[in-house]
This record gives C-alpha cells, structure tokens and sequence, in this order.
C-alpha cells in the first residue's frame, strides 16, 4: 500500500487521540500516519476551512467534538496566529551579506564565515524560505531543514522538509539526528505512474549510508546508486520544535487553542444562523387552508444551494377559523450570547498575548507607552520560542559550511573545522517589534529627563551614563558629537542657571 493509502485509511478513521497526547506515551502523537491528519487539520485552521467538507475527516471531526452540522470558521485566530509568528520569529530584511544588522544577524570573531553564510543563504532562497520555515513552524508544531549536498551544481543549501513525510526519525540524547526514513508519492520516472519513493538515511560512526527505495524495492533515483555512503561525520538533518513540551514532536501554536476555537465557532455560528432565521422567519398561517395535504409544510425551492437546511424558508398552515400570520422564531437573548462570546475571546488574549497586542495595534489610539507595556508577554514569548529556531537553523548552517568545505566550494573550513571551533558564529540579539519612530523620540524624552534629575541630585554625567550602561565608545561620541556635547553643557551648567534665577528672584 502506497504513503498516500496509508494516510486515507488514517483519516477514515480518525480519532482525537490524532491531536492530542498523554506524558506518559509518544507514540501515538508521533506516528507518522496521525502527525498527517494532525498536519492537515492544523493547516486547515489556519486557511479557514477545517470544517467544510473538502476535507475527507471534517465530518467525523465534527462528529466527535459534538458541534453544529453548519458550523463556519467565524471567531478562527489561526490565521492571525500564523502571520504574527511568521513576522516575529525571523521577520525583516535579510542581510544578504550575513551582517550584523537584519532579520538574522551574524555574530563572530571569523569574519571569513560571513561570505560562505551568506552564499548558503543565496542558494536556499532563505530572504523568502526563513519566512515559509517559521509559518509552518507555528502552525504545523514541526520544521524539518534538510542540508542539500547539490555535487552537480557545486552548491550546498537548505531545504525546507513537509514533516509529514517524516515516517521514522531516530535523535541522540542531545536531540541530533542519527537517522531518518522520508516517504512521498512520486510519480514513476518511466511510465509516471504513481509510486512511493522512500529515503533512509543512517549514520555509522563517521560515515552517512544514504538508500533510495521504489515501493520498498532499492532504486537508483538520482540515475547512479541506490546506496552510497558520504563522510560527514553527522546527517544532514535538523529537527526544530515550535513548542517542545517534550514529546519527541512538537506542539503547534494553535494546538491548546483547538477546543476553544471551536466553542467560538459553534456559539458564534448558531448565533449567526439564529439571526438569519429572524429574518427569513418561519410563518404560521391560522385561519388558512392548505391547498394540497403536502402543504401543510412547504419550503421555499433550495437547488442548486450548497447548504439547504440554513436556506429554509417553511410555511405552516393550520385550519384555525381566526385568520393570523405570525413568525416561529425562538426567542434568544443575542445581545447576552455576544457577551458570552467575548469573554471566551477575552480568555483567548490571556493565552495569547501576541493577540491581545495586535488588537491594540490594530485600534491606532492607544499610547506608545500603553502599547510597550501591552506587547511584553508576547516579547518574552517569541524570545524564548526564537531560542528553538536560532539554534536549529545555526546547526544546520554549521553542517552546510562543513560539507562546502568538503566539496570545496568554500576556502578555509572542512569536516574537521567544527570541532576544531572554526565554525563558532550566534545569531545576535534583535528586536521582536519593530520600533516606531515616535517611540523612539519618547523613549529619548524619558531618557534626558532622567538624565536630569540625575544632574540635579548632583550625580556627574558621565558617572550616570556609565551607570545605565554606556561604553567608552558612546561616551567618545558624545564627547566628539557637537550637539551632544552642547547638551552635556546645558546639563552641566543646570546648577548655575538655577542660582541666577534665584538671585533674580532676590533683586
């Protein structure tokens, strides 16, 4: 049976055990066939669809959460949820030079890696994939960056791996990779009919044995071998986690969100439906006589509508003598079942800072200060998801250099050149907001008043500006910058001018 026949069979018969876990077993959570389901249900929140019925599991996923048959992607912030992390993580320019400015700045003592980096980041398109890499992180739980030994072409880049395609991958316990098994769907090189192409790739000591399969069959894809064997030292593979709540695999962003995303979805649903019946109410007529036996309920004609049972418009008809019309319609507080629909979205912001900040943002009258205060959770939180990431993509750097240096298409660095220290760079500290040019004048204003009153209670300038953490470079610039050293006059003299008013006032 092919991957793909694998992986129907796991969506007919989905269970919720397929997103979800115990600490006490991986395994489910980390079987190939439910990551797939898992994988597609997540994608499929952040795309808005993951109720309709394109998807084969949607009717049995709605089966077994008890929601409503008409229920729409409404109050859904998997989306908003997807684009913030995908603008934060790793968002901005890339330095195409591997600077220190940027959305990934280089810091290192061996300026001679800058050129090889940013020669890696040119072949892999990273300016555009750093940005699909984090998207697909957060909503997905799993990146996988597979380093691409491309000998014809003389090039060595990073390629981003569906993790679905994942079937098998065996970690140290520092959580490098000592082997993997990658299946897919391909279509047969001869007759191109469709076929499971399978990759397992295993280390022994310093060697990497690479085998190609053909429905389980050993087959030469790449036109050569089907088994050849490289001297890396390591397999060119790393496994990045978004969340790593220590399950082997880890946990998308929207994962402990499901359950209220689809409270939201349901109440809000009904209650858009409740509205609509309210205008194409249901009529009783009294007093009238139904023309047929088969009228005594009629709806309105609904073919060629895709959802019939949300587009009724039925007459009742009864032969009460007292000639009425009136509306069945259930009577229902909306204005209370709004209210209750927003503290579950209240509820959401708690969990979700980043939301909560984007809400304010998005509102344009709300201080630059109130804004700072507001955006610090989901700071803290994309530092410390950044942590993951930043070490991930630098490993996978490290292994791309040394097999440049291998193949020779990079100068000064080899296999050896890892443990010998040679490849040592970090990814240097950076903003997770970009600043706003308002705030920054703020920010200015608050740091020369406090300045200020550091004069004033008779603290000597340079004294407080090494306090709050100037080095001797920026002081040599305020001693050189005319304009900051009119202000450091103007601060100094602060004393005198006080006296002379004081005298003034005498006189």
């Amino acid at each position: 049976m092919t991957i793909w026949g694998r992986l129907k069979m796991a969506i007919r018969a989905f269970r919720e055990q397929f997103v979800s876990a115990s600490a006490f077993s991986e395994e489910e959570f980390a079987d190939p066939d439910a990551r797939k389901v898992r994988y597609d249900i997540l994608w499929a929140q952040y795309e808005n669809t993951v109720y309709r019925s394109i998807h084969a599991w949607a009717g049995t996923y709605k089966t077994r959460y008890a929601l409503y048959r008409y229920i729409r992607n409404i109050y859904n912030p998997a989306y908003r949820l997807g684009e913030f992390w995908k603008a934060h993580l790793w968002g901005g320019m890339l330095d195409a030079e591997a600077g220190e400015e940027g959305a990934l700045p280089i810091a290192t003592t061996n300026e001679a890696l800058r050129p090889s980096i940013a020669e890696v980041w040119q072949w892999s398109n990273w300016a555009i994939q750093k940005d699909i890499v984090t998207l697909h992180g957060s909503i997905y739980g799993d990146v996988i960056l597979k380093v691409i030994d491309d000998v014809e072409r003389e090039k060595v880049y990073l390629e981003n791996v569906y993790p679905g395609l994942i079937t098998d991958l065996t970690k140290d316990p520092f959580g490098h990779i000592k082997g993997y098994v990658i299946e897919e769907e391909r279509a047969h090189p001869i007759h191109g009919r469709p076929v499971t192409y399978k990759e397992v790739c295993e280390r022994d000591e310093q060697a990497v044995i690479y085998r190609t399969y053909l429905n389980d069959a050993l087959f030469p894809w790449n036109e050569e071998a089907s088994e050849w064997v490289e001297p890396y030292g390591f397999v060119p593979m790393v496994h990045i986690q978004h969340n790593d709540v220590g399950l082997g695999w880890g946990w998308s962003e929207l994962h402990p969100a499901r359950s209220k995303m689809h409270e939201l979805d349901d109440l809000a649903s009904l209650l858009s439906d409740q509205v609509r019946k309210s205008v194409n109410a249901k009529w009783l007529f009294t007093g009238v006589k139904a023309t047929s036996p088969d009228q005594t309920m009629t709806t309105t004609e609904t073919t060629g509508r895709p959802e019939p049972g949300r587009e009724e418009e039925p007459a009742l008809y009864s032969p009460d003598p007292q000639s009425k019309a009136m509306p069945l319609v259930a009577p229902i507080d909306i204005e209370g079942a709004i209210l209750h629909i927003q503290e579950i979205l209240k509820d959401f912001e708690r969990d979700y800072p980043e939301l909560k900040f984007d809400t304010l943002r998005v509102g344009g009258e709300v201080s630059g200060r109130a804004l700072r205060i507001a955006r610090q959770p989901a700071e803290v939180k994309v530092l410390q998801r950044r942590t993951g990431y930043d070490d991930g993509l630098k490993r996978a750097l490290q292994m791309a250099l040394s097999i440049g240096g291998l193949r020779g298409i990079f100068s000064g660095v080899n296999l050896d050149s890892f443990e010998a220290g040679a490849l040592d760079f970090e990814f240097d500290e950076r903003g997770v907001f970009v600043t706003d040019k308002l705030d920054e004048y703020e920010e200015e204003q608050f740091f020369w008043a406090a300045v200020k009153l550091a004069r004033e209670s008779g603290m000597p300038l340079v004294a407080y500006l090494e306090y709050v953490g100037w080095d001797e470079a920026e002081l040599a610039k305020l001693r050189a910058d005319p304009e900051l050293q009119a202000k450091q006059d103007m601060l100094e003299n602060m004393g005198t001018f006080g006296d002379d008013e004081s005298d003034e006032d005498e006189e």
